[in-house]
């Protein structure tokens, strides 16, 4: 028998989580909650079980749903999309990012994305035979200019023959850069005038800090019939195991990854669509609180984060910290994040996970996802880090 080669290899992210598991290490590595889904949440769960919904539904999504994302969609994001032509649901933003791939691009095309970035992209192109080229991003800027900041010409000099899209998160998994009007409007101009597709992973687009915007590029001008909007809703609610994510798109793209859906997954969790559609009608104040929350939780870390000698790029949005350790250890990234796990007893990601190439990076990223609990914790563990001389 021939055994297909593939270069693929298990999320470090992951690998993080079970080892944190297993080592009694306090688990900052992975972006999701360790609490339950809020109350009025659950009830929309258990609203929706106890209806009649437990069978397959349509595979675009059920009708319910897509229709109050539309609304939502209309209201938050700026984005006209019509529920039956411009929407697919899907079992999670993972699989909305896969079939985006292996419908709309073929193995040797080339997309470019910026760096660092969320590990899963690497992964997927791999999976997808096709390939990503990294714009990698200063994030020591010069005094008084803000870091991973861009051009055109930036973007111009990334370009390549067989380039067919540009992706990128935002909020910018793994660092929290909130991107601006602006700054969206010059890839939209650059996708125009290179006929690009544009991936938008919107997948932390409720988690944006005080003061900022969260701006959907689907919703500016040149933009509408080149974009795929990727958004999770596991984030947004703390869903994650519910896996009810959705794609916004062009007509004509919307319907081939439709087709591509339905020999994945078939449907999301019916019960859960319809608890989601619901959840996504609770007034601004429930994503206020959240938004509020997450923040206080924010400078809990950052406070011990401080204590232990880290220094951080500030975020915009997302719930991480992207993390330089320069003051504290002259370990490579993958060495001093599994001595931190070990000795330190926090688990992070090391930052090449977050690069095309993986060479070393000397930065950790750290998430406050978590409960105030768990973050109290790390940062006890922190402030008593005691080992930094030994490890220079």
């Amino acid at each position: 028998m021939r055994r297909k080669q593939i270069e693929m290899r298990e999320s470090i992210i992951r690998q993080m989580t079970i080892l944190a598991r297993e080592t009694g290490a306090v688990n900052l590595a992975q972006g999701f909650s360790d609490e339950d889904a809020a109350p009025e949440i659950k009830a929309l769960a258990m609203e929706a079980i106890r209806g009649e919904c437990h069978q397959y539904t349509d595979v675009r999504g059920a009708p319910y749903l897509r229709q109050a994302l539309a609304e939502k969609l209309r209201k938050h994001n700026a984005i006209e999309a019509d529920p039956d032509k411009h929407i697919v649901v899907t079992c999670g933003a993972t699989e909305g990012m896969m079939i985006a791939f292996e419908t709309l691009l073929e193995a040797g095309d080339t997309v470019l994305t910026f760096a660092p970035m969320y590990e899963n992209y690497v992964l997927q192109s791999v999976a997808t035979r096709i390939h990503v080229k990294s714009i990698e991003l200063d994030e020591h800027a010069e005094p008084g200019k803000p870091a991973f900041t861009f051009t055109r010409e930036t973007l111009e000099a990334a370009y390549v023959e067989g380039t067919q899209a540009i992706l990128f998160s935002n909020p910018w998994n793994p660092i929290g850069k909130v991107f601006t009007r602006e700054e969206l409007q010059t890839i939209v101009d650059f996708a125009v005038t290179h006929d690009l597709f544009i991936f938008a992973d919107e997948t932390y687009e409720y988690l944006v800090g005080p003061g900022r915007e969260h701006v959907s590029v689907g919703s500016l001008p040149g933009a509408k019939d080149r974009t795929v909007t990727i958004i999770s809703m596991g984030k947004t609610y703390s869903i994650t195991g519910w896996r009810v994510a959705y794609l916004v798109a062009p007509e004509e793209f919307a319907a081939k990854l439709n087709v591509m859906h339905d020999f994945h997954t078939v449907t999301a969790p019916h019960p859960f669509q319809i608890a989601a559609a619901n959840a996504t009608r609770l007034p601004e104040s429930f994503y206020q609180r959240m938004r509020d929350e997450y923040w206080a939780r924010k400078e809990i870390l950052c406070a011990a984060l401080e204590h232990a000698g880290f220094t951080w790029y500030e975020p915009g949005g997302a719930y991480f910290l992207w993390c330089r350790y320069d003051r504290l250890s002259d370990l490579e990234d993958v060495t001093f994040g599994k001595k931190l796990l070990l000795e330190g007893g926090v688990a992070g990601v090391p930052g090449s996970v977050f690069y095309e190439r993986g060479r070393p990076r000397y930065a950790i990223r750290f998430t406050f996802s978590k409960s105030r609990k768990t973050l109290e914790a790390a940062a006890e563990r922190l402030r008593n880090l005691n080992w930094a001389a030994g490890s220079r």
